[in-house]
């Protein structure tokens, strides 16, 4: 009996267990079928589409519940739907983003968008309403979203615009004429620039008179001047001597040995980057540069406008090969520059090497009243430059001077002889003229050269104690690079048959007709070129 008992009390936990597992595989499949029948809901619900809100119709509170219906558009439609009692009405924003469900009703507010079209403001209007142009040039009146209702908006601004184009909705900073300040000037000064005291001192005097001595131009009836040209061939110092105006204007020009004055503003402008496909671009910008300028000018603050580049610009009109860009973009400088509204305490400098590309226009007295030929180095200021790269503090080999590396360049430089032979060029009418390398010597390549001989000197101190000395053999190497490489360049314009482009851009003259290399049509390489124990060239 007691068996019995015991073998029955067995398969009644056994029962028991089985019982306790079937029932949680039904609750597991009962879970399983319920998410699925979730996830077949959600895939036959329809979608939900999104709308902005405009304004809110009717609302009232019937028996505690909320009531309310809100005008919203869609694109160019525009709908009066019934807003979900979940959704609060006293919440919902102009120009935020709604979503509204298939029988549209507004079942979700979404937030103000954070992606939308930008429009420039062109005007102000009454009750809250932009006028917005478009970089087309249309023109649109918009309404200003809640977080601009308190918000100043200015002509000029750019604002960012909802889908249907209807609500101004955020503000955009004005990036293109903030880049153009230079909020950090550079660290270059007058005195790190040599070979052209004439030039500084009578930039110097265009440049920083005016503002120093305001009263004895008054008293002599003086007008001061308006712009000023820095033309010649590339590689002298135009933009060298910009970088050292900036300064001298970030220390009121405090640093030229008088009375400083309060330090001022330069902007930078980049002829290349002030072009635009869009029509009416570039003059916008002109405007908003001299805007700028007048702007801060009448804080009583020195401005001084730099464009680099100018031939870019304002080249002269008819000229253009794909657009004639210029012929709106010269107009609009010359009316900003000497139009009825006057400019003062602001001075314009270009800079160009292709002076002749300039519309007459720009270049007459008036305008660009001082113009300063940045020319290529002779001997003496050659030797002027060198001595600002080659310097004492400079590991110099033993029996060396700075003085003798810097008369061992200039030597080989500037010697006239079939070593430093790059090409003859003949006009038209067939005069020759025997190209040198001290024709085409520039501050950039006599920098260059020292630097390459910089470069020599260091790899030779990699896994040595000590740094390697600069000797003239350095020097004189590098000086035979440079002669390779100008000679290359007087190859590339014989063979591209572009001879008048790069004569005009080195300097060398206008009316070149043809060019022959030293050595027939070949380039003159100096491959064969060997030193002596003394540093020279045999």
């Amino acid at each position: 009996m007691v068996d019995r008992v015991e073998d029955l009390a067995e398969q009644l936990d056994a029962l028991r267990e089985r019982n306790h597992a079937l029932a949680a595989a039904l609750t597991k499949a009962g879970k399983e079928l319920s998410d699925a029948r979730t996830r077949l809901n959600d895939l036959a619900h329809p979608p939900m589409t999104y709308a902005m809100f405009i304004r809110v119709d009717e609302a009232k509170i019937d028996r505690g519940e909320q009531k309310a219906t809100a005008e919203v558009a869609q694109g160019t439609r525009r709908m009066i739907v019934v807003v979900s009692p979940q959704v609060r009405v006293d919440r919902l924003q102009p120009g935020e983003e709604v979503l509204l469900n298939d029988s549209l009703v507004l079942v979700r507010a979404c937030g103000m968008p954070r992606a939308g079209s930008v429009r420039r403001v062109k005007g102000l209007l009454g009750a809250g309403r932009l006028v917005l142009e478009d970089s087309a040039g249309g023109r649109s009146v918009a309404l200003r979203g809640a977080a601009l209702t308190d918000l100043d908006i200015a002509v000029g601004d750019d604002v960012m615009v909802d889908s249907t184009g209807a609500y101004a909705v955020e503000t955009l900073p004005r990036e293109d004429v903030d880049d153009l300040v230079l909020e950090e000037a550079p660290d270059v000064t007058f005195d790190d620039i040599g070979g052209l005291d004439r030039q500084i001192e009578r930039i110097r005097d265009a440049v920083e008179m005016p503002f120093l001595h305001r009263d004895l131009y008054e008293h002599y009836g003086l007008r001061p001047p308006q712009g000023v040209l820095l033309y010649g061939p590339p590689g002298n110092g135009k933009t060298l001597i910009a970088k050292a105006i900036a300064h001298s204007l970030s220390q009121g020009f405090g640093d030229s040995g008088r009375a400083g004055v309060v330090p001022g503003v330069f902007l930078s402008v980049k002829g290349p980057e002030i072009l635009s496909k869009y029509v009416g671009e570039a003059e916008r910008i002109m405007r908003l540069v001299f805007a700028r300028a007048r702007e801060r000018a009448a804080q009583g603050v020195p401005v001084i406008v730099f464009i680099d580049e100018m031939d870019s610009l304002l080249r002269t009109r008819g000229s253009g090969v794909s657009s004639d860009v210029e012929t709106t973009l010269v107009p609009q400088f010359l009316s900003e520059l000497d139009g009825i509204e006057a400019l003062h305490n602001v001075v314009v400098i270009g800079a160009s090497n292709r002076v002749d590309m300039i519309d007459p226009a720009v270049l007459r007295p008036g305008r660009l009243d001082v113009k300063v030929r940045i020319d290529r180095p002779d001997r003496s200021a050659a030797a002027d430059i060198l001595g600002r790269y080659i310097t004492s503090d400079l590991p110099i080999a033993q029996g060396e001077t700075v003085e003798g590396l810097i008369d061992a360049v200039v030597d080989d430089v500037y010697e006239k002889s079939h070593r430093r032979h790059i090409c003859a060029v003949y006009n038209s009418e067939g005069v020759r003229h025997d190209v040198f390398l001290t024709e085409l010597a520039s501050g950039a390549m006599l920098r260059s050269i020292v630097d390459r001989a910089k470069m020599s000197a260091l790899k030779r101190s990699l896994g040595q104690d000590e740094a390697a000395a600069l000797t003239k053999r350095d020097l004189l190497e590098a000086v035979q690079q440079e002669f390779v490489e100008s000679s290359d360049a007087a190859s590339q314009a014989y063979t591209s048959q572009n001879v008048k482009q790069w004569a005009r851009i080195a300097g060398i003259g206008d009316d070149v007709a043809q060019v022959v290399l030293s050595s027939g049509d070949t380039v003159p390489t100096g491959g064969g070129a060997s030193f002596t124990e003394d540093g020279g060239i045999k």
